[in-house]
């Protein structure tokens, strides 16, 4: 986006509020990104200031679904952690979103916002506590009436969340791990105006 990365945008926004340890779980193509962030030490070739940060990878050989590499990098997982998709454009305070997870005591906070492509997004109903009572998927049937509420991709997440391990080859974040978590009172909804654009479509992407 406009020269930049937007996996750099992302990093550059983490480092500039103190989270500089950071694993990025890579599939097809991956060496392209960890051939350009190295272990993060080394200077940016595009706007030639340092990453200034310590990056890991699990390089995953075959697809696990958007989750499955949480699983096989747990050891690394110890304490509560922001797990972030990289197709985003983002300017959030992320401490103020880990101070909210932290207040609630919940197994995942997820930051919540409106969109405007409700429709292929999953549609989170929360009480006025941030307690999810319901998640549904973009094909599951939604109320004549709902509140513009998706997940905008960006969560902080207990180690509590990976003690089981679904029993199949590829794991989706939302449908296996997050939704099953809706009215058990341990998922939150972090509702917030700040800014946050995926690319998860080419369209999206335009």
């Amino acid at each position: 986006i406009d020269g930049v990365p937007i996996l750099e945008r992302e990093i550059e926004c983490l480092k500039g509020q103190g989270f500089t340890d950071l694993v990025i779980t890579v599939g097809h193509l991956g060496t392209v990104i960890m051939d350009y962030f190295g272990d993060g030490s080394r200077v940016s070739p595009t706007t030639g200031k340092p990453f200034g940060v310590r990056i890991e990878y699990y390089l995953e050989a075959e697809s696990l679904g958007n989750a499955g590499a949480l699983f096989r990098i747990k050891d690394k997982l110890r304490e509560d952690f922001l797990l972030l998709n990289g197709d985003a454009v983002f300017h959030v305070d992320f401490n103020r979103l880990v101070s909210f997870h932290v207040l609630h005591g919940g197994t995942v906070t997820v930051l919540t916002h409106p969109n405007d492509h409700p429709y292929d997004s999953g549609l989170i109903i929360a009480d006025t506590e941030g307690q999810v009572q319901q998640w549904l998927t973009k094909e599951d049937a939604r109320p004549a009436y709902y509140k513009n509420r998706v997940n905008a991709g960006i969560h902080v997440v207990s180690p509590q969340l990976l003690e089981q391990a679904p029993d199949k080859p590829k794991v989706d974040l939302d449908r296996d791990l997050l939704r099953p978590l809706a009215g058990t009172g341990r998922l939150y909804a972090y509702d917030s105006p700040e800014y946050v654009k995926d690319a998860g479509t080419p369209e999206r992407y335009s």
